[in-house]
């Protein structure tokens, strides 16, 4: 018996509506299901189906813009030295890159910087900044950052050098006195606020150059607002499925290059390639090393130096992959399973780059927040992520006097303190006792197995690019029998099932605690998205498998028993949502040590209604 890791819910939708869908757009009824779910007009659906760059927001209704272009026109002509200052991560990457040949293009004298994370942090660095003016810079553009450099910004108008400033991230009270500032939150006549910092470059460099000479920064900008998980709507849909078009047809050396590295099809890249493939390696610069070959690479025709780039990208990229797997093994042992509490782990000299990735890995599996630690020398810095819709900063804001730097926001955050004040962080954050909400999955339609083809997947893709603001579509496939089971992998966390009726295999990737779990002949509820599997010219659906769950819904004691003995002849991993472990924790059965499923061979009698998670199943009947 397998129970549901999320709680699924299903979009609501009218069945008038779907068919006007159906009859407007000439689709059909399973891509007009999904679309009736998530619009509520007509309209507002064509709108969503226009790729046309004309009805992007024309950017001299971003406040100061006009401000910004007299000063950067002023330091063309008089030749004064400009330095882009941008930031380490992917957006960072790709918006400086767009200024840098915007400004190129326009015949500045124009350098950038790109600071180091570990060196020199994040945002406008004081000593930086004295730097650069102290070797000549006469203008700074700060883009992806600069918003909170109140005391940077002071400093280089001591100097008599301005700032202009190109930034996304949330306004502080208090605004640095820039020369000019580019916000769409500063915007009253700018109606769309989800640019990332490559979005806004985009709308100077449409300012300075016009549409024309800009589109060929789309492939940057594309790349930038779906690292940085910028929703997917109105004109972030324009300028990224644009963008990705533009990457089709062999825009920019570089993410060619990369493309190729990371054993991408160039003809159907997606967005989902450029989230889990693309963006991980341009993060992997800031991570592990410097991010300023990102621009080279992003901005050169040379093809030796692309080369020589990509290869140092895939290095650092595996090197990232290492070391996170290596720390995120020895964090899970520090983790107390049974704990309904915010995680907190340490360790000595973990790798300050890879403490947030393990951070989300460590809240996505145990299904509560994580705050990660390295300590060096005696200061703990730390990266924080939430689950669900816990608002973590605000808890961790109680705390605000223990910290050297703390920020942030309500799902993630950044903080350092000393090491030896870490146990007093742990009381701080855990005085109350928590109920952290389990995951929602919104399910678009519930289906059977025949409703399921090539041709409707196909027709489905025209909703694409999907990513944060327009996911996937994810359908429940109803009560179907498992005729045939797989496990895949050398470590076995990856399984392949098919199911009566429904001629594809259905893929679930790193869920080890299915083993054990599943019966040839049992009646199953999967929930997933739909993939096409292409093998030597030939294509067969698949489904990506998101969670599972039986239909016969109460266990009964022979299935208890079984997995008892199962527990008792294997080492089973600990899985915070699985229903048999929470019943056997609840009654002594068993342990659990380093993330690891032990039996407890002097546990006395129990009757499974002494669990309440059994109870409450069988009370309810599911």
């Amino acid at each position: 018996m397998l129970d549901n890791q999320y709680f699924w819910f299903k979009r609501q939708t009218d069945k008038q509506f779907i068919q006007k869908i159906e009859q407007h757009f000439s689709l059909d009824r399973l891509t007009s299901t999904v679309l009736a779910g998530r619009f509520s007009s007509v309209p507002l659906i064509e709108d969503f189906f226009s790729s046309d760059l004309n009805k992007l927001v024309d950017p001299s209704r971003l406040d100061q813009i006009e401000l910004l272009k007299k000063r950067l026109i002023s330091a063309i002509d008089n030749q004064e030295k400009i330095t882009i200052y941008g930031d380490y991560d992917a957006d960072g990457i790709t918006s400086t890159s767009i200024l840098l040949k915007t400004l190129q293009i326009l015949g500045a004298r124009v350098d950038y910087f790109i600071p180091n994370r570990f060196r020199d942090g994040y945002g406008p660095n004081k000593f930086v900044y004295q730097q650069l003016i102290d070797t000549g810079t006469k203008l700074i553009f700060a883009v992806d950052n600069g918003i909170s450099g109140f005391d940077a910004v002071d400093l280089a108008n001591r100097n008599q050098v301005d700032v202009l400033i190109a930034d996304h991230h949330q306004l502080p009270k208090k605004l640095p006195n820039a020369k000019a500032i580019i916000h769409p939150d500063l915007s009253d006549d700018y109606p769309f606020k989800n640019l990332s910092a490559a979005g806004i470059a985009f709308k100077v460099s449409k300012y300075l150059l016009g549409t024309q000479k800009a589109r060929q920064f789309l492939p940057l900008v594309a790349i930038g607002e779906i690292a940085d998980v910028m929703p997917l709507i109105n004109e972030n849909r324009i300028l990224i499925q644009t963008g990705i078009d533009l990457i089709k047809s062999g825009e920019n050396k570089g993410l060619q290059e990369v493309i190729k590295r990371a054993d991408l099809k160039l003809e159907s890249l997606t967005a989902q390639d450029i989230a889990f493939k693309i963006a991980p390696r341009l993060n992997s610069l800031g991570r592990m090393a410097d991010s300023g070959i990102g621009v080279e690479l992003l901005t050169t025709d040379d093809s030796d130096k692309v080369s020589e780039i990509t290869k140092q990208v895939e290095h650092l990229n595996k090197q990232r992959q290492k070391e996170a797997d290596k720390i995120y093994r020895i964090a899970s042992r520090q983790v107390s399973p049974q704990e309904n509490n915010i995680i907190i782990v340490s360790g000595e000299n973990w790798h300050e780059g890879i403490i947030g990735i393990i951070a989300g890995r460590l809240s996505a599996y145990f299904g509560r927040p994580a705050v990660v630690f390295s300590v060096k020398n005696g200061i703990a810095k730390g990266s924080a992520r939430s689950t669900g819709d816990f608002d973590l900063y605000k808890v961790l804001d109680r705390a605000r006097d223990l910290y050297i730097s703390f920020g942030g926001h309500k799902q993630a955050a950044g903080l350092s303190l000393k090491a030896s004040d870490l146990d007093r962080l742990d009381k701080i954050l855990n005085a109350d006792d928590y109920h952290f909400s389990v995951g929602r999955l919104a399910i678009d339609a519930v289906i059977k197995a025949g409703d399921l083809s090539i041709d409707s997947f196909k027709q489905l893709s025209k909703l694409a690019p999907f990513g944060e603001g327009n996911p996937e579509p994810i359908f429940d496939l109803d009560d179907v029998e498992l005729v045939n089971l797989r496990i895949l992998g050398s470590d076995k966390k990856h399984f392949k099932l098919k199911v009566n009726g429904f001629s594809g295999d259905i893929l679930f990737f790193n869920r080890p605690d299915l083993i054990g779990k599943l019966q040839l002949g049992e009646r199953l509820s999967i929930v997933g998205t739909l993939s096409l599997n292409e093998w030597k010219h030939r294509q067969s659906l698949q489904i990506i498998g998101k969670d599972i769950r039986s239909e016969n819904r109460i266990p009964d004691r022979n299935s208890f028993s079984r997995i008892y003995h199962y527990y008792c002849a294997k080492n089973v991993l600990y899985s915070p949502n699985d229903f048999f472990q929470k019943v056997f924790l609840e009654l002594g059965f068993v342990r659990i040590v380093n993330g690891v499923v032990f039996v407890v061979p002097e546990a006395k009698h129990a009757e499974l209604s002494q669990s309440y998670t059994y109870r409450k199943r069988a009370e309810n009947g599911y």
